[in-house]
């Protein structure tokens, strides 16, 4: 009788088992696909840093599909062209959460083009993760959904001043765009250098944005005499200024910020920049770690137009961190598991950026960078992964 009674109960069970919903994986999620969404600049003139962000990840998912994906799973990445137009970024992003059904916007380019996407984004509960850009005010306070491992330009302009610093400058000029964005991100060098030397003299050099004649600034900083000059603006202003300063003889150490830290800067500068330091977000692209041995494998590979550098690199890395949070979700994959898998990370090492850390309270996931400098016509680190914001 008692086994008739434990047949009857497992019966019901059963029952009531087979009666129950199934949990159901979110949007973009199907048995053997998991779609990602991105916008990046595919055209016009930010395209020379829109595009190679786009290789990288193109790179890491090619490789990572041909291993298998992520339980049985391929990841699909559909990108959206925006020119850097915020208004295009805001289409992207209607049409890729609402036709496309995406699980997350994942590595999307550009810091004003996807912050104007973010209010339609925060309405539709769509995570906005790994991006390729960042402002302080996305992460501090933390914005729900949004997390990201890109140290920011503020905290590497802190970083590159300390390291000026600590190389003994106490006579440096901050060139910088003038325009708000540059003069906020160059703000940070002064605190970085007096970190080091508490009685440096640090002077603000602010110059239009779009200059191609450099001579009269240089002119300028040799009235200045500064033992070291730190740019805060595009590549190929640096390459100006550094010419112009090794044609009038300026007698300078030259550092910089990440967003240089390109191939295309020794192409274009030759030996003007040569000796030039400056903080990045990666190893060096031709460093024989294993990762970056692996990112340029699957580069030639999934991305064959493209050679290897800084920004597809790091979009390689950053989809690897993508990748480790979705193994972290579970089942059923859905955007709060998603979360849940990025707040899962603790000093996840990709080899390539500093290690990540996610939590509720921290959604930026690491603010480290390392030293380089441009040695014999290439970049070659100048020591190991630091804490920006730290005196190191």
């Amino acid at each position: 009788m008692k086994h008739l009674q434990y047949g009857l109960a497992a019966l019901v069970l059963t029952a009531n088992l087979a009666m129950a919903p199934a949990r159901a994986d979110g949007p973009g999620v199907t048995a053997d696909t998991i779609t990602l969404g991105s916008w990046s600049a595919l055209t016009g003139p930010f395209a020379v840093y829109g595009v190679p962000g786009v290789a990288g990840q193109t790179a890491f998912y090619g490789k990572l599909n041909a291993e298998g994906g992520i339980n049985g799973r391929k990841i699909r990445v559909i990108t959206e062209d925006h020119a850097y137009n915020p208004q295009q970024a805001v289409a992207a992003a209607r049409k890729l959460v609402n036709r496309d059904k995406v699980l997350a916007i994942q590595g999307a380019y550009g810091t004003g083009p996807s912050a104007a996407a973010f209010p339609y984004l925060q309405q539709e509960g769509a995570p906005f993760v790994m991006p390729y850009a960042g402002a302080l005010d996305w992460y501090e306070p933390p914005r729900p959904l949004i997390v990201g491992a890109q140290t920011l330009l503020d905290y590497q302009a802190r970083a590159v001043g300390r390291w000026a610093g600590k190389d003994g400058h106490k006579n440096v000029a901050v060139v910088h765009a003038a325009v708000a964005a540059y003069e906020k991100v160059a703000s940070n060098v002064g605190p970085g250098v007096k970190s080091a030397i508490p009685d440096a003299t640090v002077t603000m050099v602010p110059v239009k944005l779009g200059t191609t004649d450099y001579a009269p600034i240089a002119l300028e900083l040799a009235g200045k005499t500064p033992d070291a000059v730190v740019f805060i603006g595009t590549m190929q202003e640096l390459v100006a200024l550094a010419k112009e300063l090794k044609q009038q003889k300026v007698k300078t150490s030259l550092y910089t910020y990440g967003g240089n830290v390109a191939n295309d800067l020794i192409t274009l500068g030759g030996e003007a920049v040569e000796g030039l330091r400056s903080v990045s977000l990666t190893l060096p692209v031709n460093s024989d770690a294993p990762a970056v041995a692996a990112y340029r494998e699957a580069l030639a590979k999934f991305a064959p137009n493209e050679k290897p550098d800084y920004g597809s690199l790091l979009t390689y890395a950053l989809a690897m961190v993508t990748a480790e949070a979705i193994r972290n979700a579970g089942e059923p994959l859905t955007r709060e598991s998603l979360m849940t898998g990025f707040n899962s990370l603790k000093n996840f090492d990709t080899g390539i950026i500093g290690k990540v850390t996610v939590t509720p309270e921290r959604h930026l996931g690491t603010t480290e960078v390392i030293p380089v400098e441009i040695k014999g016509g290439q970049w070659a680190t100048a020591g190991t992964f630091v804490d920006a914001l730290s005196n190191w």
